[in-house]
Order: C-alpha cells, then structure tokens, then sequence
C-alpha cells in the first residue's frame, strides 16, 4: 500500500440489488431501484475526500452512471484504473460487492481496497478475504483519517479507530469509533452529486438526523447509528435543500426517524416554510406517536410534508410485543385513521408472521391496509446480520437460508412458529396481490387526499409491478426452496 497522493485516482462504488447477487445481473426489481434514489453513502464520502483537496474522485452507481444498472466499459476502466476503490455494501449487495473487490484486484494487484457500510460491518472476517481496509461504522471521519495515513504512512493503521484489517495474516480491529457528535455532523461537507445523478433521480433526498430513541430488536440502525438520537443543525439543513433544490419531486427525508425530536422537528418544518423550500411535496419517516401533536402535525402539513412512512409492523398485540415495538395495536389503528383524517397519505410497513400472527390475523391485517393504507410494504421479519434478531434466531436454530442477496425484507428467511415457511411467503404475496390489484389502485388513486404520490405509487406498481417483484426469478427460486421444506 504505497505511492498514494492526493492526486490518484479514487473511485467509490455502490451496487444496485441484483437477481441472485451477481456483478452486471439483471437489476432486481423493487422501488428502491425504481426510482433510482442517490446512493446514501458515497456521495457524502466524495464530499468528505474534495474537501479534503482529494483531486481525483467519483462515485459510480449503475442506477445512474451506468447503463440499465449495469456498469459500462467504461465504468470498469475507471475502476480498474484506480490506485483505492471504495465499496460501499448493505447485505442485499455484498455478493456481487465482493465480486467486484475480486476483480478488481485481478486486474489491479497493488490496488488497494476499501469496504464500509453495515455488512463489511458486521462481517468484516468475511470481508477481509476479499478486501484490504474495513471502515466500520460511521465513515465520514474515518475515511478523512485513513486516506491521509495512506499518503504518509500506510503500514501504520492501528491507531485510527473504527478500522478492521488485516497484517501478518492476522485480522486488526480497532477501537471503535465514536458516533459523530451534532456538531461534527454539522460540519461535514454536503453529499457531492454530479450531473448524471442530479438529472436521473426521481426523488431527491436529504439526512437531518442519525439515530433513533427506540430500541427494536429486528433494528440495524440502532446497532449501526446508536440509540442517541443526533440531530444536524437548522443552517447546515437549510443549506443541503438549497443545494437538492433542482434533483427530483418529491424530496424524501432519509432519517430514520424524522420526528424522534417533535420539537426540533417543528422548529426546522417552520425553517423550511421560512426559507421557501416547501414547495415539493415531501416524505418522511416517523412513529405513530407523531398523531398525538398537533403543532408537529400542523408543521407537517404547512411544510408540505404530506408523505408519512410509518413502521406500523402489525396489528396484533403479540406480534409487537414479540419484536420489541413499543406502541400497541390500539396505538396504530387509532393514529392512521386521524392521521388519514387529517388528510396524509400513508405509506404503511408492516411485518407478517411474527410468532404473535396466525393466518386469522393475517386475513385482518390484509383487510385492515386495504381500508386504510395508501401505499405498503410487508417485509417478513428479516434477520439481518449486526441484530440481536439475528443473533436469536441463530440460536434459536431459525434462519432458513444464509443467501444474502435475497435480504430484502420481501422473502421468508425464518422459521414461523404458527405457519410453515411456504404458508407465510405465498400469504404475503397474496397481501400483496390484492392490495395492489388494479382495482384497489385505482379506487385509492380517487379517493387519496394527495393526487400526486398516489399516482407515484400507482405508476410505479404498472410500470414496474409487484408481480416482478414477488415472480422474478430469484423469487421463484426461493418460492421453490420453501415449498420443498414442507
């Protein structure tokens, strides 16, 4: 690892879901890739290295730079012609990630390597066959130390926290690194987004806060960002909407919980109104205790906020007792219907086949979203690796299939206590046929308060369907696998 300055050329990389996690498959279809949201990581990591006088850096994600998802010749070259490749993973990605990395030092020996994001997180030996440098956790400073060091004096690593890697064939890892304090957060420079990706997105996005006061059990980003919940400063926000001002409609906030603070969440919705940057509809994700303040609520509604993405996950008391949410069923009902009331349109996630759910309550829920819900997702409890659920559902000797390229929250990857695997994946796909048919969709698209994401959520299932979604051939696959373990 040497003969780095700050004029080499370094490229970051971020891959789109693909079917059976192969590098260059076919894009796997869900709304994620759809809309072709900007990559969440990267983009703040070039920022991060231009500001840091690094003179030769670009992200590359084939949702955008390349073509049909897939990376061009021209994407390889430049990728092969790096002196650092950074690869940014979720667990859905890190197949065909860690193809990449393999290829690339086929082609590039004396290339070095450098994997983050939650996977290389929390499977950073498995990472390391493949890869030079693990950031873990939170990037943003420890890339800024790291790329230095690599300029000065690359063999000397351990003293940088929030690094894995390995030296005489023995795994380093270092001390952790410290969650980013608000004023750290609020000092970082904005995410760099070039053309390519100010014209091809359909949604803009934008980060106000990391963290999540509530501690669910099935949760990555408590792992991964904290329990504390820290938020950006009003200036530094006001600053990124300017600068996202001319990328996609609508605009979706990227916190995990926008309205964890509702005071502070209030306070910015009025900063906002203030600086006139309310003018695209907006989408947020938030609880359902948000239905019990009205000022938040008022806020919402005159920011333009009018998207509410809500972790709902059931309708049955044990079900969300079971997975650690701490909001009743009662709760839930009650908040979406004042909130529907108010006008918001709801895009509900929910969660089938906890050890609380039978096909009863699964028929009641079906029922219930399709009265209710504007839009939806059913993810079957996903044991993602880094979660206490994963660790339990190891234990408890549960997980059906270590693939991770079908971690996407739409398969069944656990073993139900109150159906059989097969049982559970074709009722929810079913939830998901009737919910979607063209029926109900167009009887919403009337009835909804908000025409506009209506229609966003209409053309997305006819242009792009949920039957791709739940038929394609990876899907297929599994629907196989699942009907064979009974």
């Amino acid at each position: 690892m040497s003969g780095i300055t700050k004029k080499s050329k370094v490229t970051l990389v971020e891959l789109p879901p693909t079917q059976f996690g192969k590098l260059n498959g076919d894009v796997s279809s869900d709304i994620y890739t759809a809309f072709k949201l900007p990559s969440r990581a990267i983009h703040v990591l070039e920022g991060v290295l231009r500001n840091d006088g690094w003179e030769n850096v670009k992200s590359i994600n084939p949702l955008h730079h390349g073509k049909k998802g897939k990376l061009t010749e021209e994407n390889f070259r430049r990728i092969f012609d790096s002196k650092v490749l950074g690869i940014s993973s979720i667990t859905r990605t890190c197949k065909q990630s860690l193809e990449l990395a393999r290829l690339f030092k086929s082609k590039n020996p004396k290339g070095i390597v450098i994997a983050g994001g939650p996977d290389p997180t929390y499977r950073s030996e498995e990472w390391l066959k493949d890869v030079d440098i693990i950031v873990r956790g939170e990037g943003e400073k420890t890339i800024s130390e790291l790329m230095l060091r690599l300029t000065k004096n690359p063999e000397k690593l351990k003293d940088i926290d929030g690094l894995a890697f390995k030296k005489n064939n023995k795994i380093i890892i270092t001390k952790p690194r410290k969650l980013l304090t608000e004023e750290e957060l609020s000092k970082l420079p904005h995410p760099y987004y070039d053309k390519q990706v100010r014209e091809k997105v359909s949604v803009a996005v934008i980060e106000t806060s990391r963290g999540c006061p509530n501690d669910c059990e099935f949760c990555g980003v408590s792992e991964f960002y904290g329990r504390k919940y820290r938020k950006k400063s009003t200036e530094y926000i006001i600053e990124g909407l300017k600068q996202v001002r001319d990328m996609g409609n609508p605009i979706f906030f990227t916190d995990d919980n926008f309205t964890a603070n509702p005071k502070r969440a209030t306070e910015l919705l009025k900063e906002i109104v203030k600086n006139n940057l309310h003018k695209r509809i907006g989408m947020v994700q938030a609880t359902v205790n948000i239905a019990e303040n009205p000022e938040l609520l008022k806020a919402l509604r005159e920011a333009n906020i009018l998207g509410l993405c809500l972790g709902i996950e059931s309708i049955s008391d044990s079900t969300l007792k079971d997975i650690g949410k701490p909001y009743s069923a009662e709760q839930n009902i009650k908040a979406v219907k004042k909130l529907k009331e108010l006008g918001f349109w709801i895009h509900g996630m929910l969660m089938p086949g906890g050890d609380g759910d039978t096909s009863q309550t699964l028929k009641e829920t079906s029922k219930w979203v399709n009265k209710n819900l504007d839009s939806i997702q059913f993810f079957p409890i996903s044991p993602n690796p880094g979660t206490r659920f994963y660790e339990r559902m190891e234990k408890e000797k549960r997980i059906l299939s270590h693939d991770f390229s079908i971690y996407d929250g739409n398969h069944v990857l656990i073993k139900p206590k109150n159906f059989t695997p097969y049982e559970l994946q074709k009722m929810v796909n079913k939830m998901f046929k009737k919910f979607y048919n063209f029926k109900n969709s167009i009887r919403r698209l009337i009835k909804s308060p908000e025409k506009k994401l209506s229609f966003f959520a209409f053309s997305y299932n006819k242009l792009h369907g949920i039957k791709n979604m739940l038929y394609d051939p990876e899907s297929k696959q599994h629907l196989k696998f699942l009907k064979s373990l009974s």
